[in-house]
């Protein structure tokens, strides 16, 4: 069984469960407040939620390759009218759960301890809180969606360097990641991602991996806006698990045209001013892990005056290697940032966390500053969710 029809299985079997929950409780709730007439609407919005997984199901059992690639890779009608309203429907069910959750514990609580003269306040409370609950989430999680989806953010951090050459004070390190061409990420959208770069004016720019999403047909447009980026000392690229999927000798040949390339556990010596900038990128993907004796070598010969550390995933063996061999910086992508990032009294919910701990933003871990970039593209969701895209500017600066 694919995978991706196994994750369509389970997420929708999950999905059934908390639509059902939350339907009941909107439903219970109308009739309590004397919208018999429509207690049947949330179920009628659960089935359209649930339509986009359902059609993939119906299209994989009946061999139908259009409706599996118009699934998986969408069109613009069937992502507005389908893949759209599901994953926001998805947003809206998991914001929703935990706060139906503790309405029917507080219910419970209270229906055992107030007296009866206050329970019909209470069958007027608690359906009114259900019914704000429900429609403040669902309009919440549409704009906060379409927002985070098409938002670029820029994040901003100086790095503190004792003894830092003259030549390399209030350098411009601009960081990207996982631009992931395809259908949904195109020309306009990473036009807008590429010029944002530029405008930092970037002493260099440096891709932690992923510049398409899947297969050979995007990786000409890809690579023409990526050759677009201008930086004093140049663009330099390590590899992602879907340009590995794509093919990295398929991405070099196209980079080549431009003077690009991927670089495959290599290290980069760039002389600046008299000062020496050594960039080591190590490929680490789930289809090829970095061996020990080649990150030796490669920290070994890298006797820069700053060293940076550049690799696709964040694992935290990397980052802990990085640090010991005296690396000032660390710069990774891949997670998104979690992508769909659902926030509940105050704690975050990131599957990316599974892998590691290193998700999003900056980590200050005294003698190494790790970047953990958002990226531009997608993976699984053709949305975000409290983590928009990223363009990410360090500076070096003095230590004090």
């Amino acid at each position: 069984m694919p995978w991706v029809l196994r994750m369509t299985l389970l997420l929708l079997g999950l999905l059934l469960l908390i639509y059902i929950y939350l339907s009941s409780k909107i439903s219970f709730a109308l009739r309590q407040l004397g919208f018999n007439h429509l207690k049947f609407l949330p179920l009628f919005i659960l089935i359209y939620f649930l339509s986009y997984p359902l059609i993939g199901l119906f299209g994989f059992l009946l061999g139908s390759q259009a409706i599996i690639s118009t699934f998986r890779f969408g069109n613009k009608i069937f992502d507005v009218t389908f893949t759209y309203p599901f994953w926001v429907g998805l947003v809206f069910a998991l914001q929703t759960f935990f706060p139906f959750l503790l309405i029917d514990i507080a219910r419970l609580i209270l229906k055992s301890t107030t007296l009866a003269l206050n329970q019909a306040r209470l069958n007027i409370i608690f359906p009114l809180l259900i019914i704000l609950i429900a429609v403040v989430n669902l309009i919440y999680a549409g704009v906060k969606t379409y927002i985070d989806t098409n938002k670029i953010n820029i994040s901003r951090a100086t790095l503190k360097v004792d003894n830092l050459p003259g030549s390399l004070n209030g350098f411009k390190i601009v960081h990207i990641s996982d631009i992931q061409a395809d259908e949904r990420t195109g020309r306009e959208k990473i036009g807008r991602y590429i010029n944002i770069v530029n405008s930092l004016e970037p002493d260099i720019v440096i891709f932690t991996g992923d510049i398409v999403t899947y297969g050979t047909k995007h990786i000409p447009l890809a690579v023409e806006m990526i050759s677009k980026v201008n930086s004093k000392f140049g663009l330099y690229s390590c590899i992602g698990d879907h340009d590995y999927w794509a093919g990295v000798e398929n991405i070099n040949t196209e980079m080549a045209k431009y003077g690009l390339k991927l670089f495959d556990n290599e290290n980069v010596k760039l002389k600046i001013d008299g000062a020496t900038l050594g960039l080591t990128l190590v490929t680490n993907i789930y289809s090829k892990r970095p061996q020990t004796d080649i990150l030796e070598n490669l920290a070994s010969s890298n006797d820069a005056d700053i060293k940076i550390f550049v690799t696709h995933q964040p694992s935290e063996f990397l980052v802990n290697f990085a640090k010991e061999r005296n690396y000032k910086l660390f710069l990774s992508g891949h997670t998104h940032g979690g992508q769909v990032v659902i926030s509940l009294f105050g704690f975050e919910i990131i599957p990316s966390r599974i892998e590691t701990k290193f998700v999003s933003g900056f980590y200050d871990l005294g003698s190494i500053l790790v970047s953990v970039n958002r990226g531009l593209g997608f993976t699984a969701a053709p949305i975000r969710f409290n983590a928009p895209a990223e363009v990410t500017l360090i500076k070096l600066v003095p230590g004090s």
